[in-house]
């Protein structure tokens, strides 16, 4: 927008500005203040970002951009915040300013009005994404056999071959996992892609007593392996004294929910460790170090895992972690805003996965949240402790047993079934739903996987069942040797 009185060159820059992007019209807007102090609609007075270059030229034709806002979804208590203006000398060149606004408003003009190199690739990614939209089939039937034991024969012999992830062996990862899996956001398990790490033959239980012994950690607590799944609010003891503010209430789609956070403990890595191996039976719990990060609480343990060199120095790792549990334990459906890397070691895991092109059929959202509370002396779980806060990556709907009667589009959702085995990795898109069942090794009776999180090539607001995904700004700079 241009303040005061424009003159002649000034009105023909922003005219050749609303023709180069008459394509976004409603994603920006281009014209000038009528007032010489310009206001917004409720009165408030426009506020400026003062560039240094035009800091004197309080005489000039000045333009403004308002950098495109991202609504807070984070936060169901609305603050009002108007945006806030960055001025530029009207004397910058076309290219200068279609450059400014391509920033500023997230748009990928080039000067004709086409899409520039980037917004090309942008528009090809996004056209050419991994999406199941076969809805033919019955989710449920294929759902079901994640309940029976790995490699049973009602498993195999009822699971839809075309349901189960794809596999490729570690030997083409190198030439094959960036065009046909990162860039398509597609899972894919990658064989055998950690038989050479160190940890695969020295993270024995022993050997990590010697490495980590009793320094403690930070684990998890739940009564039968289940993992932050979703229960009526009913079911906890203060419910009539927690009061949700109305103006929060009433943006709850489930506000008769709560998720289930675990109950915690700092506990000695090796007493932890004894209730893995099921040597200390006084208290009938599932323990588990999920998520736990290796660099902080074990950094004398990253030598013994790499990263897979095809995506070194590509991706951006945020977070590097440890998966320990004793084998019985349901991680309940939901989504990581990361692309990840599970890389399984002892034990074996099956996820089901639904793709996140469509998550009103997985009913995104706000839920409440809840912890769980451990009596080490009565030995018993209380449910009492409703937080105030809630769960933005949780969906309510219990994919084993699901209720089409309040969760009808969950019948339209189109599962894959992937299982892992040592010396697996599966590759899980960012944004990609997955529920986690695991189970123990026989012989050392424990669960045992590394992750790697990094920040995800394709990324999206949340939560927003109805928002798309996108490509991340941040790789842009990549496009020119990816694609």
């Amino acid at each position: 927008m241009a303040n005061q009185e424009s003159n002649p060159s000034v009105i023909a820059k922003l005219k050749t500005l609303i023709n180069i992007f008459a394509d976004d019209n409603k994603a920006i807007l281009i014209g000038k203040f009528d007032q010489i102090v310009p206001v917004w609609s409720n009165g408030d007075p426009i506020t400026y970002q003062i560039n240094q270059q035009v800091h004197h030229q309080s005489n000039r034709t000045l333009l403004t951009i308002f950098p495109k806002r991202k609504k807070d979804r984070t936060c169901l208590i609305t603050l009002h915040q108007l945006p806030v203006g960055e001025r530029y000398s009207s004397d910058e060149a076309i290219q200068t300013l279609v450059d400014l606004i391509n920033k500023k408003c997230q748009l990928f003009r080039s000067l004709n009005g086409n899409l520039n190199r980037i917004g090309m690739k942008r528009k090809s990614l996004l056209d050419n994404l991994h999406i199941t939209s076969d809805s033919s089939i019955n989710p449920i039937n294929d759902i079901d056999q994640s309940v029976h034991q790995l490699n049973s024969d009602i498993a195999n012999n009822t699971r839809l071959s075309h349901r189960r992830c794809k596999i490729i062996q570690s030997s083409t990862a190198t030439t094959d996992f960036i065009a046909s899996f990162l860039l398509k956001s597609q899972p894919v398990i990658i064989k055998d892609a950690i038989n050479n790490w160190p940890a695969m033959t020295k993270w024995n239980n022993q050997y990590f007593k010697s490495k980590i012994g009793n320094k403690r950690i930070h684990i998890k607590l739940t009564e039968k392996g289940e993992f932050e799944g979703c229960e009526p609010v009913t079911n906890w003891k203060n419910k009539q004294n927690f009061m949700i503010p109305q103006a929060v209430r009433q943006q709850l789609q489930f506000d008769d929910l709560v998720v289930v956070r675990p109950a915690t403990a700092d506990l000695p890595f090796t007493e932890f460790l004894k209730f893995v191996t099921g040597e200390n039976t006084t208290h009938e719990f599932s323990a588990y170090l999920e998520y736990t990060s290796i660099k902080d609480y074990m950094p004398n343990l990253t030598e013994d895992v790499k990263e897979m060199p095809f995506i070194k120095n590509i991706l951006d790792l945020k977070h590097l972690n440890i998966w320990l549990s004793d084998g019985n334990t349901l991680g309940k459906l939901h989504f990581d805003p990361y692309d990840n890397f599970l890389c399984q070691l002892s034990g074996k895991k099956r996820l089901t996965l639904f793709d996140p092109h469509d998550n009103t059929r997985l009913y995104e959202g706000h839920i409440p949240e809840a912890m769980l509370e451990y009596d080490w002396n009565g030995k018993k779980f209380y449910r009492k402790k409703l937080l105030e806060s809630t769960s933005m990556v949780m969906s309510p709907v219990d994919i084993l047993k699901p209720n089409l009667k309040r969760f009808p589009k969950f019948a339209k959702a189109v599962p894959y079934i992937c299982e892992i085995s040592p010396g697996d990795v599966l590759f899980m898109p960012a944004f990609w739903w997955h529920e986690v069942q695991s189970y123990p090794d026989e012989k050392e009776r424990r669960n045992l996987a590394v992750n790697f999180w990094y920040e995800p090539f394709f990324t999206k607001e949340f939560p927003c069942p109805t928002c798309k995904l996108d490509t991340n700004p941040f790789y842009y700079k990549f496009f020119d040797s990816l694609l």
